[in-house]
């Protein structure tokens, strides 16, 4: 029986409730690899605190005194005349900009003393300061350890926890409980939020996770992960229709590479909805080799190795086949307990010469999820 196509593609590039999508006229045969974009870079350091500082304006008492942060610094002449919440999410590390607006229109932005706006404009040697609440004190168990080298941390991220937390005030994520044990991670990186982590992985994906040890080290695999370097082998579980037909047949997206195993080159580009992806003409390419590791049924274990790192990479490549991943609601998958995506295998001597793969074990929910 032939696989249709129709119903995959228009369910994962749109979504009737949302805004409509931009058109997406492309020609597939003329999409090339984008050039990979520079790694943003934050400054370094934040400006130290000026001695003489003006003081906090008298309407502005400090309602949470034990357990805020406070962050500060000087504009530099190149800030001039840009917004403060701009000049504070490139000045301090850890700090976006959209972290740096919403606490600014909580009031918690004083600029040389006194209270201003996200959009206040700056002038050079304005001191900005941020009040930033404090992260929960939670206790929370050890990352658990796969492999420590000279080069890297290797650990277990379960599914449900964030590689790194997103803004100031999170629960830990898995970057604080590795700078913990490995407190070299936490200055490895270039934003001290990512603790030295050279990838992320989606907060329902388990799997295995890389810190860096050191500035050098980081660095390296960033550009191998740029370059489309690195080893990744996942692992999915997904819903297979009662029609379903593998391997499915070849055309300007889909190649077959042996008998049970193809490669999907379907573009990705940001999708209709918030936090989707999409298949699209004009996107990025992406490249994916998919293969059966069981025989078929309703559900099916899945092979997957990604050669490019583009967001939600599997997920919306599995779901423009017809295959979506069980747990995953965002994209057409069964409701479960988890998203049944698992990262098995990663590979940096790419990066790091004399770096072995490193596999986290397949969680026994994905074999007892096939019944």
């Amino acid at each position: 029986m032939t696989r249709s196509r129709t119903g995959p593609k228009d369910h994962v590039a749109s979504d009737r409730s949302e805004e409509p999508c931009p058109e997406d006229s492309a020609d597939p045969r003329t999409l090339r690899p984008d050039a990979a974009a520079a790694p943003h870079v934050p400054d370094a350091a934040v400006a130290p605190v000026l001695p003489g500082a003006p003081p906090a304006a008298p309407d502005l008492p400090d309602a949470h005194p034990s357990d805020t942060a406070r962050l500060a610094c000087v504009a530099d002449p190149e800030d001039e005349g840009a917004r403060a919440d701009v000049v504070l999410g490139r000045r301090i590390a850890g700090v976006s900009r959209r972290v740096a607006r919403e606490l600014a229109l909580a009031g918690r932005l004083t600029v040389d003393g006194r209270r201003a706006p996200p959009s206040h404009r700056v002038r050079a040697g304005e001191r900005l300061e941020l009040a930033v609440p404090a992260a929960p004190a939670v206790a929370a168990p050890g990352p658990e350890l796969l492999v420590a080298t000279d080069a890297f941390v290797y650990v277990v991220k379960p599914a449900g926890l964030h590689t790194h937390r997103l803004r100031p005030d999170d629960p830990p994520a898995l970057a604080d409980r590795v700078a913990v044990r490995f407190p070299e991670c936490a200055a490895a990186g270039l934003d001290a939020r990512e603790g030295g982590a050279v990838h992320r992985l989606d907060r329902g994906t388990s799997g295995v996770v890389a810190f860096a040890r050191s500035r050098a080290a980081f660095v390296a695999a960033r550009e191998a992960f740029a370059a489309a370097r690195v080893g990744k082998h996942y692992m999915a579980v997904t819903t297979c229709p009662f029609d379903h037909v593998w391997p499915p047949p070849p055309d300007a997206w889909i190649a077959p590479v042996s008998a049970t195993a193809v490669e999907v080159r379907a573009p990705l580009g940001p999708g209709c909805g918030r936090d989707r992806m999409a298949v699209r003409r004009t996107g990025q390419l992406a490249l994916t080799r998919v293969e059966p590791q069981g025989p078929p049924g309703p559900r099916r274990l899945w092979s997957l190795e990604l050669s490019t790192g583009r967001r939600h990479q599997a997920r919306v490549h599995l779901a423009w086949l017809g295959l979506p991943i069980l747990g995953d609601e965002l994209y057409g998958g069964e409701l479960a307990d988890r998203l049944y995506l698992h990262a098995l295998r990663l590979d940096l001597s790419a990066a790091i010469a004399g770096e072995l793969p490193v596999t986290a074990p397949l969680p026994p929910e994905f074999p007892a999820a096939l019944g």
